[in-house]
């Protein structure tokens, strides 16, 4: 994980966010400038803390020296795992009786 592009990064973000949430109030009428911003400001800066933990827990993870060993796609098969038989369960249309 690189801290200080990540760092970068969020501040950009952060600037955004912050322009935005002072448009709605800039854009709030006379007298109703909390009614009018208030949960624009909650709402901009709530979304920019969940994109910052998942953008920081993401570059975390991918800094983890076993990330590329972890890697795999779900549409090609495992090499450590033998093919799947085909006989996976009930045909389709056909369901198991569960009871309780």
């Amino acid at each position: 994980m690189d801290r200080e592009v990540l760092m970068h990064q969020m501040t950009e973000r952060f600037q955004e966010a912050f322009g935005k949430a002072l448009d709605k109030l800039e854009r709030a009428p006379d007298g109703q400038w909390i009614a009018a911003s208030e949960f624009a400001f909650r709402d901009v800066f709530f979304e920019l803390v969940k994109e910052c933990y998942q953008k920081a827990l993401q570059d975390k993870i991918d800094a983890h020296p076993t990330a590329q060993q972890a890697a795999f796609s779900p549409s090609e098969p495992c090499a450590s795992r033998p093919p799947p038989s085909a006989e996976q369960g009930p045909a389709s249309g056909e369901r198991p009786h569960r009871s309780r």
